[in-house]
């Protein structure tokens, strides 16, 4: 008797979650996906629209989608002392967004935290799909469009990415929580996504926020 082998693939109630650094400040969640592997490895280093990106500690989790296509991604959490764009006299978080370069396919994005006074990293493989940045950032990682500008719009020419970045290095994002719900409560709010509280918006409108 012939064994056939059938590959893995994900169902549409699947999802893959990982926790960057085991704390909620930087999280990745792709639906439709079903993890394969995690594992630990070794530091190293990407080339990126941005220049090289070192990361550390770093985990590679692999996983498929519904069409068992395989891909990856790397997450990691380490010491702020490491990257040099990090300026904590600002105090506030900052964060770089890139796409890698030489051939290989993915999306960037590292953010220090003000709070934690850590930086953390995530790397995406867009080797199948070609997500833009907008739903790397947005969609993959969660974060809010009102906290977090794209900082580049890519257009696929063979593989490789061309970019209109700013020429600042880093962007800064908005204060630790702390500061920005006694500085500006309404971009607290807006940030931090409290959901439709009318109790709280018509609070807000009477101290003269919108």
């Amino acid at each position: 008797m012939i064994s056939i082998s059938i590959p893995l693939k994900a169902d549409s109630d699947d999802t893959v979650f990982e926790r960057v650094g085991g704390d909620d400040f930087l999280n990745v969640t792709l639906k439709y996906s079903l993890k394969t592997d995690k594992r630990d490895i070794p530091d190293g280093t990407f080339s990126t629209s941005l220049g090289e990106i070192k990361y550390y500690d770093a985990k590679n989790i692999t996983y498929v989608g519904l069409y068992g296509h395989k891909d990856y991604f790397i997450i990691w959490k380490t010491d702020p002392n490491r990257y040099d764009w990090v300026d904590r006299n600002e105090q506030v978080n900052q964060y770089v967004s890139c796409y890698l370069i030489d051939g290989v396919e993915g999306k960037c994005f590292v953010e220090y935290s003000y709070e934690y006074d850590a930086v953390y990293g995530v790397m995406l493989s867009t080797a199948t799909d070609n997500y833009t940045e907008a739903e790397f950032i947005y969609n993959i990682l969660g974060l809010n469009p009102a906290g977090f500008d794209l900082s580049y719009d890519t257009v696929q020419y063979g593989g490789v990415g061309y970019s209109s970045a700013p020429s600042s290095h880093y962007h800064t994002v908005v204060p630790d929580r702390y500061t920005l719900s006694r500085v500006d409560p309404g971009a607290y709010y807006d940030h931090y996504e409290y959901g439709d509280n009318y109790d709280i918006d018509d609070y807000l409108e009477s101290e003269g926020f919108d």
